[in-house]
């Protein structure tokens, strides 16, 4: 993706809030600036703050602060020793991530993750298509994935689970993997295997799951056990698909 930097002025008390409003204009030198304060005597429009709409963001947008106090928006996570981040706002869903990088999304059975996918499930008698199905929808892959609500990395691990689980570097892809799959391996002994539950464990926490015995009425948690579902058969018909492929080829 191509980075964006943004001149980002009069920024005086960037917080992650929703509703936050940006308004931007061009200024004399042709440059694009971004701001919280409604600008005097240029023509600007107004902007959404990526997560200030109901759902996850369709992009994702981190602030950096120089030495000097200068302060830049951009799409891109790591700018070096000079700038030190102090926001981020959203993070792109998986459907928007595929679309923009289906060469690079993960098929089942192959990319930079399968090995440690498929040893981690497999340790756990979890089938490794099933985990897959949970990253895909997690974060479609992408290591560097945030949430709004400040899930890290593939498998989407909020702080407290992290830690739970010894992740100590929740980006860090074969940490991630590995408490994501104990995890969701924890979720489905504590539903007594029960898939759907366990996936709204994972998703919402087993003491919603608990507590509305059963599936939990929020619509991101339906949703997500819908999904994963989705995917997981979708997966595995088409495994079967290649394996009955190759058996009759030999």
């Amino acid at each position: 993706m191509t980075l964006i930097r943004f001149l980002f002025l009069a920024l005086l008390a960037w917080a992650p809030i929703a509703g936050a409003q940006l308004y931007t204009y061009v200024d004399a030198h042709g440059t694009r600036v971004y701001t919280d304060q409604p600008p005097s005597d240029v023509s600007y429009r107004q902007v959404s703050v990526p997560g200030s709409s109901a759902g996850r963001s369709a992009s994702q947008l981190f602030v950096y602060q120089g030495a000097d106090g200068k302060r830049l928006v951009t799409n891109q996570r790591q700018q070096g020793q000079a700038l030190t981040l102090i926001a981020t706002y959203g993070r792109p869903t998986a459907s928007v991530r595929c679309r923009l990088r289906a060469e690079d999304v993960m098929p089942v059975g192959s990319g930079p993750y399968d090995a440690i996918i498929v040893q981690e499930a497999l340790a756990r008698d979890l089938d490794p298509v099933l985990v897959k199905s949970v990253i895909w929808v997690e974060s479609c892959f992408d290591p560097q994935a945030v949430s709004r609500v400040g899930a890290h990395g593939l498998m989407q691990l909020m702080p407290a689970t992290a830690v739970e689980l010894g992740v100590t570097d929740r980006f860090d892809p074969e940490q991630n993997i590995r408490g994501g799959v104990a995890y969701l391996y924890r979720m489905l002994n504590r539903f007594d295997q029960q898939l759907d539950l366990a996936l709204a464990a994972y998703n919402a926490g087993p003491g919603a799951v608990e507590r509305y015995n059963g599936i939990p009425p929020f619509r991101e948690t339906r949703n997500y056990v819908e999904r994963v579902n989705a995917h997981y058969r979708l997966h595995v018909a088409k495994s079967e698909a290649e394996s009955t492929a190759q058996a009759t080829t030999d």
